[in-house]
Formats: structure tokens, C-alpha cells, sequence
């Protein structure tokens, strides 16, 4: 059973009713719903691995590596292409968890777990990609492999990085020869056997005997244990090594070809018996120095081959491998194939005498003893349940490397009878529900879920739809642009309507007619917009102030100048889905087209009252003329505000010469007169309303007589 995780606490009324949801990702939500009308209920969420700043790091940068890949893949069809991009991929993705682990970050808890991905991704990545291309050893990239994750794959005790920098410590801190500290010749013995020869060398340099006084160093007065210190430093130094199958660059013995490197080795293990079979110097060193004797016989051993040394030496099974392939069984290890039943002895013989001593401590990642036999033998099964405990990361990765190998393919393009889709899928799914409840990381799981084809574009429009906008316009422009990316119109609409209602119930009336406009809500738009309409029938309906400017409409003027005349649509509203048909109306019906003309009248009026000339005048009537036609003779402003918005027209009416109204206008704006008050009641209550019509009845009339009079001017009697 897993570990319990105390996400925090709740504070809920016993008698009250506690809802519980699952919200976006690794959330929950928690309603303490109130038993009362007075008593209010309370929200709370609940949230748990969130990502840390390394694992973010990560996860932006590779989401960008992992979409190329996958972009490619649609366009590449030849197998070796194919290769070669999962081969530059990998290194890639090698260069970004390596450069993550490298910084700096001490209070950075999943650095941990980023350190363990780049130790899995770096084996699967030499056995899966590298070894099969180019057929080499993997025996030194191991070596190396080992050396970078040392302090991970071994516990503080086994160490052998921790080791190496406590015995130069101690030495310096006691001002003592380096050999006699506690562990040195351990150490160096362990540095041999995993083949980390410059260190090796390194710690053999500062030897006592290797700096003595000039006066003793001549050939006759060289003493035996210098002498041999002499010549194991160089056979370390001339030990055959395979060039790492990542192209970094060895010395000059090194081999790529396994037939070079066979008979060098052999060459080299001989020359190293020869020295252990010089009966002079051994007997000499043995009288002077018997420590460093005893030490370079186990070490020169090691470096023949006895496996009974290799095995005393070792601290760890990793290091008992390392001195089979380096020294114990090198010809066996010329090829790949051969690694496998090599791990399984080195596993076999530690378990053996493990049974009879348990040892202090084993390895800090026990995952390795399951995963490296499974890489090594590409056995994609038992990799996939090695890698149970990694991280999701690493688990949504690794498919992109296990497919370079037909069996790897296979496994994993398998399909789930019971889930849909196949596990590829199920496991970048999983990656991606693990990072969309945070802000930071949401867009990472949006662009993982566009390469599942069975359930992508569902997780996607729930993704989308239950993050949290709280009227936060840069989040929803955000989940707009992923809506347009992927293809998600429908969700794009009901998106900028809930933000238009948040706005709308927050009384941001222009925010909200923005966000309706922008989600093609016409309905919703004219109700939000509906109390500035009555404020403006209300100002109408006082003709004793005259026409009066709506300061209230300030606050829309950007808004409503932005759309199409009160016929067109709105450039910032989100397409349409392909099934929705876009209205064939000329004209934008309702509140939101009303405030939209009378804004333009309001504006034509305020000119009207300021000019300063003829022209000045004659130009804001002809706007005002335009905007009446539109308001009334194309029925754009609500009926009852008809008889009110022409009496406030009068004075332009019987202002302008030659008249802006012509005659057809007139005509039309009379019909239109007659349609608002054809149910007007004739009772005394309405005798104001009755004056009204007659006074705009009475200006029309004048307006077509002055219209007719300006179209066909009376002759003149000719005179005599």
C-alpha cells in the first residue's frame, strides 16, 4: 500500500454537508456547504507534487525536444532517418537533464528525482541506441557511467567518490605520507577496479616514495617499492581502453575495433603477470615496505585478472561488474551480447556472499539491479516494471528511445483492450495529469495531451474548461490561443462566455459585453447591455433639458468603435465551429447595436452644437441624419424611444439649408411616426405624449415641404 500524504487541513461544521471533487490534475476541491440561508459555505483545495523548479526546467525544455520529434516522425519514412533523429533526440535530452542536475539548488527537493531520470535515461540510451548501431564495447561507457552517478548509485559508506576526497582530506589535515592514512590503498585498489585510471594515478603520484630527494632517485639507489610504484603507474598509464561509443576521445591505445583491442589487452595483462612474477623486487619492497608490497601485488592481481582479488575489492556488484568486464572476463566482454549473463553472475556472487555476511549498505538506487539487466538484454517488458519507480517524466520519455528496437516498438504500440489507445499513450496521459493543475506547467501537459490520438482531445477540452480563470483575462487569452492551436472552436466560445458572465456579475459591464461580443453571445451581450439602455430611454424622455450627452457611454467608446458598423462582426471574436452558421442579418440587432448607433448619434449631435461655421454645421447634420435613418428607418433602436429621439432631431432638422433630410426620408420617418403611435392610448393620461407626436408630426411635415421646395424650386414669371 502507498505511503499516506497529509495534504493539509480543512476546517468543515459537523453539520454541514462536505462536498468533494477531483479538480484539474493532482487537485481536489473541497465544499463545506452551509445548513442555513445566513450561514455562507466555504471552498478549499487540496494539491500535492507539484513540480519543482528543476523538474519544471525539464519539463519546458523538453516538451520542445519531445513535439520536433514527434513533428518528424509524421514526415520521415525511412527507417535510418528515423534512427538518427531518436539518436539526436536522446543526446539531447541527455544535455538537459545533465545541465539540471548541474545547478546549483540546495532547497530543490525533486532534484533527486531528476538525478535518478538522467542516470535511467543515459543506460537506456546506451543499450538501446548506441550499442546497436555501432556494435562497440559498452564496457568503458559503463565506466564513465558510473563515475558521473556515483554518488547516486552508492550509499554515503560505499561511496567510492566520498572515499577518494576523505582519504586527500585526512592526509592534508594530519600533514602525513598519504599512504599511511587509513584507506588509502582501498581506495586506490577500488580506483583500479572500475577504471577511473586518472584518479587512480593520481592518488598513486602522491605516494612518499614517488618524491623522494633528487640524490635518491638515480637508477642505483631507486629503491624496490619506488621501483614498483614506477611501473604499475605505467602500465595504468598504457592500459588498452575502447573509445566510449559517445565520442569522447581516449588516448592513443585505445581501440575501436574489438580485434585491436583483444590482443593489446592480452599483451597488457601479460606484462602485468611478468611483474608480478619478479621475485627481487617483491622480496625487497616486502623488507622496506610491506604495506605498499602487499597493496600493488592485490592491485597488480586485479589488473591479471584474479577474480577471487576482483571480488574481495569490490564494494558493490556495479563495482564487481566493472572489474569483470575490465579485467576478469575483457574477450567476453568484446561484444554487447555477452553483457547480460555477465550482470547475472556478478548479481548471483554478491547474493552468495551477502548470505553469509550481509554487507553495511547497498545501493542508494535498488532500481538499477532490475533495470540494467533488463536494458542490456532490450528486454522492453522488464524494463517497463523496472522503471515502475521513476518518474512520470521519465516514464512518458522513454518510449521515444524503446521504439528503436522492433521489439521495443511492438510492446509498446500494443493496444489496451479495456483503456484505449496503447501504453505510449497511457503514459505521456499520465505525465500530462500531473502537471496540469499548476499554473506554471498546464500549457507543458496541453502540448504532451496533442499526441494522444485516442483520449487527447477529450483530457484537452477538460483541461482547458476547469482551470480556474477567476476573470483573469491573460489566462483566458492564454487557453484562447490553445484552443486555436488545436482546433477546439466550441470550447473557445463557451470560454469567453463564462468570462463575460464572471465580468457581467461583477457589474464590469464593458469587460463583459467584450467577452460576449468575442463568444458570438448576441443574446447575452444586449441583456448586459440593457440597464445603459434604459438610462438613455430615460434621458430621452426628458424633452425639457433638450438632447443631453450619456457620460455613462465614455466607458464603451473603445468598445463599441471597435466593432463593425452595426452591421458587421467583431475582429477579436474567436471563430466559429464549422457547423455553426454565422447570422445573414446587415445588421447588429438588439441592445448592443442600439448603444452602438446612438453613441455615433451622440457624437454627431455634440458636433452640431459646437460648430463653428456653415460647413462645420451642415457636416454634423448630415451625421446625425445618417444615424437617425439607421436608429429608426432601419429599426435598430427599440420602438418607444422612436417619438423621443426624432423630437430631439427637430433643431437639426429645421437648422440646415439646403436640408439633410430629403424627401424619402421624411417619408419613411412619418411611417415610422405612425407605427409607435398607432397603440398610444387617447386618454388624458397621455396628453403629453399626444403633444409630443404633434409637434414631430407638425416638424416632419415642415422637413418634406422644405425638402419638396429644395428638389423642384418654384420658376419665376418672366418679365416683360
Amino acid at each position: 500500500m502507498a505511503d499516506s500524504l497529509d495534504l493539509g487541513a480543512f476546517p468543515a461544521s459537523a453539520s454541514n454537508k462536505l462536498d468533494i471533487q477531483w479538480g484539474v490534475g493532482r487537485e481536489i476541491l473541497l465544499v463545506d456547504v452551509g445548513s442555513a440561508e445566513t450561514e455562507e459555505s466555504a471552498l478549499g483545495c487540496a494539491q500535492w507534487d507539484e513540480p519543482s523548479s528543476s523538474q519544471r526546467q525539464v519539463a519546458y525544455d523538453t516538451m520542445k525536444l519531445y513535439r520536433a520529434l514527434h513533428t518528424q516522425a509524421l514526415q520521415d519514412h525511412d527507417k535510418a532517418a528515423r534512427l538518427q533523429s531518436i539518436l539526436e533526440y536522446s543526446q539531447e535530452i541527455t544535455s538537459v537533464l545533465q545541465a539540471a542536475c548541474s545547478r546549483p539548488s540546495a532547497q530543490d527537493e525533486g532534484l533527486q528525482t531528476v538525478k535518478e531520470d538522467c542516470c535511467a535515461w543515459e543506460l537506456l540510451q546506451l543499450f538501446y541506441i548506441l550499442a546497436p548501431r555501432l556494435e562497440g564495447f559498452v564496457t568503458q561507457d559503463l565506466v564513465l557511467w558510473m563515475k558521473t552517478h556515483n554518488a547516486l548509485l552508492s550509499t554515503r559508506e560505499t561511496c567510492l567518490q566520498e572515499a577518494l576526497y576523505e582519504v586527500c582530506a585526512e592526509a592534508e589535515e594530519q600533514e602525513a605520507a598519504p599512504q599511511t592514512v587509513s584507506g588509502y590503498w582501498q581506495v586506490f585498489q577500488r580506483l583500479v577496479l572500475v577504471g577511473w585510471v586518472d584518479d587512480a594515478r593520481d592518488l598513486l603520484f602522491s605516494h612518499s616514495e614517488l618524491h623522494a630527494p633528487e640524490e635518491q632517485l638515480s637508477r642505483f639507489d631507486k629503491s624496490a617499492s619506488s621501483e614498483l610504484l614506477e611501473q604499475v603507474d605505467a602500465l595504468l598509464r598504457c592500459m588498452p581502453q575502447v573509445q566510449p561509443m559517445h565520442g569522447q576521445a581516449m588516448d592513443d591505445l585505445s581501440f575501436l575495433n574489438p580485434d585491436d583491442y583483444t590482443p593489446a589487452r592480452e599483451q597488457w595483462q601479460l606484462e602485468c603477470v611478468k611483474l608480478l612474477e619478479n621475485p627481487r623486487l617483491w622480496d625487497e619492497c616486502r623488507q622496506t615496505a610491506p604495506d605498499t608490497a602487499e597493496a600493488l601485488r592485490v592491485t597488480l592481481s586485479v589488473m591479471s585478472g584474479d577474480r577471487e582479488d576482483i571480488s574481495n575489492i569490490a564494494a558493490s556488484w556495479l563495482e564487481l561488474l566493472l572489474g569483470m568486464l575490465l579485467y576478469g572476463l575483457p574477450t567476453k566482454a568484446a561484444t554487447r551480447h555477452a553483457i547480460p549473463l555477465i550482470i547475472t553472475q556478478c548479481l548471483s556472487t554478491r547474493a552468495e556472499a551477502e548470505a553469509e555476511v550481509p554487507p553495511p549498505a547497498g545501493l542508494s538506487l535498488p532500481i538499477i539491479e532490475e533495470l540494467l539487466p533488463a536494458v542490456s538484454e532490450t528486454d522492453t517488458a522488464r524494463v517497463l516494471s523496472a522503471v515502475s519507480q521513476l518518474s512520470l517524466w521519465f516514464k512518458a520519455h522513454m518510449p521515444d528511445i524503446l521504439i528503436a528496437t522492433p521489439q521495443g516498438k511492438s510492446v509498446l504500440s500494443s493496444s489496451l483492450e479495456h483503456e484505449g489507445g496503447d501504453v505510449s499513450e497511457k503514459l505521456t496521459l499520465a505525465y500530462a495529469h500531473s502537471l496540469m493543475g499548476y499554473p506554471t506547467t498546464w500549457h507543458v501537459a496541453a502540448a504532451y495531451l496533442a499526441w494522444c490520438p485516442c483520449h487527447g482531445a477529450e483530457a484537452m477540452q477538460q483541461l482547458l474548461w476547469q482551470l480556474p480563470m477567476k476573470g483573469d483575462s491573460r489566462l483566458a487569452n492564454q487557453l484562447l490561443q490553445q484552443c486555436q492551436l488545436y482546433g477546439l472552436p466550441q470550447l473557445a466560445v463557451a470560454l469567453c462566455r463564462q468570462m463575460g458572465v464572471h465580468h457581467w456579475q461583477s457589474g464590469r459591464t464593458a469587460a463583459a459585453l467584450t467577452w460576449f461580443i468575442r463568444g458570438h453571445d448576441e443574446s447575452r451581450a444586449s441583456q448586459a447591455a440593457a440597464p445603459l439602455t434604459h438610462q438613455i430611454e430615460a434621458m430621452l424622455a426628458d424633452t425639457t433639458t433638450g438632447f443631453q450627452a450619456m457620460p455613462a457611454l465614455a466607458n464603451l467608446e473603445g468598445l463599441l468603435n471597435s466593432l463593425a458598423s452595426p452591421s458587421g462582426a467583431d475582429e477579436n471574436a474567436v471563430p466559429l465551429p464549422q457547423q455553426a452558421k454565422v447570422p445573414s442579418s446587415v445588421q447588429r440587432r438588439g441592445a448592443l447595436g442600439f448603444l452602438q448607433g446612438f453613441l455615433k448619434l451622440q457624437q454627431a449631435m455634440q458636433d452640431v452644437q459646437s460648430a463653428q461655421d456653415q460647413s462645420q454645421l451642415q457636416k454634423g447634420a448630415s451625421a446625425v441624419r445618417d444615424m437617425v435613418m439607421v436608429l429608426i428607418g432601419r429599426k435598430i433602436a427599440p420602438q418607444r424611444t422612436w417619438l423621443p429621439l426624432l423630437f430631439h432631431t427637430i433643431p437639426v432638422m429645421e437648422s440646415t439649408h439646403p436640408p439633410v433630410f430629403s424627401h424619402t426620408d421624411t417619408q419613411r420617418l412619418l411611417s415610422r411616426l405612425q407605427e409607435a403611435t398607432v397603440w398610444l392610448p387617447n386618454n388624458s393620461q397621455n396628453e403629453q405624449q399626444h403633444q409630443l407626436v404633434a409637434i414631430v408630426r407638425l416638424a416632419l411635415v415642415r422637413s418634406v415641404a422644405q425638402a419638396h421646395l429644395t428638389a423642384f424650386p418654384p420658376a419665376l414669371p418672366a418679365q416683360a
